[in-house]
């Protein structure tokens, strides 16, 4: 007797259907993975030791600007009583700030030492390093920011390279222009410094801007006194 097998029913087809679409599609991912597996886990490998690197390096330059943080508040002890040669060299006790830089430059305590040697040196006389200080500092729109700038520029003046030291004068009071007290004292120089380059215009412009914008200042019967004296040159 001849066993007849029943027809599939629909169900049983679609199944059938779904299961070699399935594969159809899985079996190539199947393969571009154990193809690649090695290649995979080493991209993830990689992206695992990234961040972990990120989050390391950070807690190693925290730990190593708290350390340069503390030799720096012991050294500045002798830049506040003019020891300035000691200040730079250390005292035989603490880091001096040349080896402040040198070990925590990267750190925002070392960027500050940066700031103190250079007008360590500038009041030193020594004003080419103290123009390589000031001007490898990372200067920030602040007070010291504005004081390095300002260091910047007095050396220029001394070189006699008037233009750009009055361009430099004019950037730091623009750059510590929430201080009404300190930046008509740079603006002054600047008009001072374009005086002396020539450029009578820039002067009477940043006359006229300290005049405007700081009204208060110590300085203003200065100013007028700059601006009749430079508008007489113009003329």
């Amino acid at each position: 007797m001849v066993n007849i097998k029943a027809p599939k029913g629909a169900s049983s087809q679609s199944r059938a259907r779904q299961a070699e679409t399935r594969s159809s599609w899985y079996t190539p991912i199947l393969a571009l993975y154990y193809g690649n597996r090695n290649v995979l886990i080493g991209s993830a490998v990689g992206v695992i030791l990234i961040v972990a690197g990120f989050f390391g390096y950070n807690y190693i330059q925290d730990t190593r600007n708290i350390q340069a943080q503390e030799f720096l508040g012991a050294i500045l002890l002798e830049y506040e009583d003019s020891n300035y040669q000691i200040a730079l060299d250390g005292n035989g006790e603490v880091l001096g700030l040349v080896d402040i830089i040198d070990r925590y430059g990267t750190t925002p305590a070392g960027n500050t030492a940066k700031f103190y040697a250079a007008n360590a040196h500038f009041e030193l006389q020594q004003y080419d390093l103290a123009l390589e200080l000031f001007e490898s500092y990372d200067a920030k729109n602040d007070f010291l920011g504005a004081s390095a700038t300002a260091g910047r520029a007095a050396i220029y003046e001394l070189r006699e390279e008037y233009l750009r030291a009055g361009d430099l004068f004019k950037h730091a009071a623009d750059m510590d222009d929430n201080n009404s007290l300190r930046a008509p004292y740079y603006l002054r120089s600047a008009a001072r410094a374009y005086v002396e380059s020539g450029d009578l215009e820039s002067a009477i412009e940043v006359i006229h801007e300290a005049k405007e914008n700081y009204p208060e200042t110590d300085l203003l019967d200065e100013f007028n006194f700059m601006l009749g004296y430079v508008t007489a040159l113009e003329s």
